[in-house]
């Protein structure tokens, strides 16, 4: 009486665990599919986070799957046998897409790099270039009232510079600062360039390998249930 209660308990956690797998599988489809819509192809931001999202939540579906083939035949439904030869093959496939999934990433990556690089640049320049056009304009200047026309014209306001002030130490100063300002930007552009090339290297190292492991394991999942890729074809015999 006793070996047929645990035989019983045991048929019921292996149905529990099972159902769980099935339910993980179809949730990880539900959140892949609300990835993938709209599609953005060729947008290589969109395809770069989006394969990032996938691979972080590759667990999910490595979870279910191994719920899915717990207790390999025993106790298996009659439409059971087609699913699992349908999971089975599904694992091959998801091991050779998260394969081919790295090159791209790899070369999303680049380009998203480029792209920032581009903005950065046009951002920078254009601030290095206003500051460079003041500053020609201060050093051509050299009365108060040419000093005070070029400051009027950069404040789009009236500007009095009063009688004590030194005229020179003034344009000196104002040079001097011009000069620091280009310096900082310099610096924050290879800063910002910097910042972002380790974060895009981060998430690509990231992704890449969670990608690499995850292939492997769909991989073994599939060699290790070719007794379910049987399970049909015996049926069919």
């Amino acid at each position: 009486m006793t070996i047929l209660q645990d035989q019983e308990r045991q048929v019921f956690s292996s149905g529990i665990l099972r159902l769980v797998g099935y339910g993980l599988l179809l949730m990880a489809i539900v959140d892949v599919f609300f990835l993938l819509i709209p599609p953005q192809l060729m947008n290589p931001l969109w395809e770069f986070q989006t394969m990032g999202a996938i691979v972080e939540r590759i667990p999910v579906s490595l979870l279910g799957m191994v719920l899915v083939y717990y207790g390999e035949r025993s106790d298996r439904a009659p439409i059971e046998s087609i699913i699992l030869k349908g999971l089975s093959w599904f694992a091959l496939l998801a091991a050779i897409l998260l394969i081919l999934m790295i090159p791209l990433n790899i070369s999303n990556g680049f380009r998203i790099y480029n792209q920032h690089n581009a903005n950065a640049n046009a951002q920078f320049v254009s601030q290095k270039e206003t500051i460079q056009q003041f500053k020609e304009q201060l050093e051509a200047a050299d009365s108060k009232d040419e000093i005070g026309a070029v400051l009027q014209q950069q404040a789009q306001q009236k500007v009095n510079i009063p009688d004590s002030v030194n005229t020179q130490k003034l344009k000196t100063d104002l040079i001097t600062n011009l000069q620091n300002n280009q310096d900082s930007i310099t610096n924050q552009a290879q800063a910002f360039r910097s910042q972002k090339r380790s974060l895009l290297l981060k998430k690509c190292l990231k992704w890449n390998l969670g990608a690499l492991i995850a292939s492997i394991l769909f991989f073994l999942i599939w060699k290790s249930t070719g007794w379910a890729r049987l399970i049909v074809a015996r049926d069919d015999d």
